[in-house]
């Protein structure tokens, strides 16, 4: 078997330099906090958008919910007319026409 010190990838990292050979020493600090700031300012635009948007699709439902009634509305009242036309035609099956 190996070392831990004969294998590459541990070489350096043995001991209290283990941290600074390592894995601190590979970061670039500027970059990873001005990531960070990008990603905070998105989430900071990103949340009150999400609470703006929130009641419209909530209101969805609602709407149709409204279209739905009206449809019922328009169908009984179309409904209604054919029968009363119907009702006026049979009255006046009795009349004769000259031509």
């Amino acid at each position: 078997m190996f070392n831990v010190g004969q294998i590459p990838m541990y070489e350096g990292m043995i001991g209290q330099n283990a941290l600074k050979s390592g894995l601190l020493s590979k970061i670039n600090w500027s970059s990873l906090l001005t990531n960070t700031q990008k990603t905070l300012n998105v989430i900071n635009q990103a949340i009150p958008l999400y609470y703006q948007v929130k009641p419209v699709f909530s209101n969805i439902k609602s709407i149709k919910n409204i279209t739905k009634e009206f449809n019922n509305v328009l169908n009984n009242k179309n409904n209604n007319f054919n029968t009363t036309k119907s009702n006026s035609i049979s009255n006046n099956s009795n009349l004769t026409f000259f031509a």
